[in-house]
């Protein structure tokens, strides 16, 4: 069983393929405000720095990180917003 189907179901996808570092957080940023407390986004990255990036993001704006994945090419990064 893959890890990541172990995972909460995402309220939303972000696929951010082919787009470098700080594009990824950035539209994570966005992605996230735009949701309720609570929701999951999934945030599908080729760069492989998201691995460092996305727990760092999550710490410094009180998301919760629910962790990354390597997936074939592909990162899948879990994140859940935080309550107000």
């Amino acid at each position: 069983m893959a890890l990541t189907a172990q995972m909460p179901a995402p309220a939303r996808t972000l696929d951010t393929s082919g787009r470098l570092c700080p594009f990824p957080i950035v539209e994570t940023a966005k992605a996230v405000k735009a949701m309720d407390a609570g929701a999951v986004l999934l945030v599908i990255a080729t760069d492989p720095g998201i691995a460092l990036d996305m727990p760092m993001w999550c710490k410094a704006t009180r998301n919760e990180h629910l962790g990354t994945f390597q997936d074939g090419g592909a990162w899948k990064s879990f994140v859940r917003k935080r309550a107000r």
